[in-house]
């Protein structure tokens, strides 16, 4: 008995769809960490020891979740690339055995 194996192309789109999405997401999620969590200097008061440390603490923790979000986007989007190809690639071949059926 031959079993029959069948790819769901809709599934692939929407998961295409959805790390697309993501993706655009991530981009809002780097420009506030990147430009909504400024700490100016003095806004944690003023005159004692602890104030710069805390500023650039708070300025090394801020670049690295920016680079995070950027290698995560980038990881996204990667993933929805390579279901982008998948999905191609499972088309077009069911493409061409529709083409031989004829």
């Amino acid at each position: 008995m031959v079993e029959e194996y069948r790819v769901d192309l809709s599934a692939l789109q929407q998961v295409i769809t959805r790390l697309n999405t993501l993706v655009d997401t991530m981009d809002g999620v780097g420009t506030t960490a990147e430009y909504k969590t400024e700490l100016p200097e003095g806004y944690l008061g003023q005159r004692f020891a602890e104030e710069a440390g805390l500023r650039n603490a708070h300025g090394k923790m801020k670049r690295e979740i920016a680079d995070m979000v950027t290698e995560l986007k980038s990881m996204i989007a990667d993933a929805g690339k390579k279901t982008r190809t998948v999905h191609d690639d499972y088309d077009a071949r069911e493409q061409e055995v529709r083409q031989s059926m004829r």
